[in-house]
């Protein structure tokens, strides 16, 4: 996602789509290894040692690849070119706003006696 193009990453490798002729595209990379595991390893030593000293990937990175992930999604989902405004943590369009947090229902009520 970006002004010049969509890089396009998942487990076997990565390519760049350009954005109207900004920029050339990037064929399909494939990936020789994830690190997937490494990476699972990684943590599970970190949180065995109740420290982040040790870690290949800083926990605040992973959370803004969540988000950019997701606001991929959103874009996918709502078929349209949207922007967002990192201060009002919002889209330019409200229909793809309504990604952003799920509507949750009270699903346990006490009965009334």
């Amino acid at each position: 996602i970006g002004n010049n193009g969509t890089l396009v990453v998942n487990r076997e490798g990565w390519e760049v789509i350009p954005e109207k002729g900004r920029m050339d595209a990037v064929s399909f990379q494939r990936s020789q290894d994830n690190g997937l595991d490494k990476h699972m390893v990684n943590f599970v030593e970190a949180v065995r040692k109740k420290s982040v000293e040790g870690l290949y990937f800083p926990i605040e990175a992973g959370a803004h690849i969540a988000i950019f992930s997701q606001m991929g999604n959103i874009a996918y989902r709502s078929k349209k070119k949207l922007f967002w405004d990192k201060q009002k943590r919002s889209f330019n369009d409200k229909d793809a706003d309504g990604y952003l947090a799920k509507v949750y229902h009270n699903g346990y009520k006490y009965p009334k006696v």
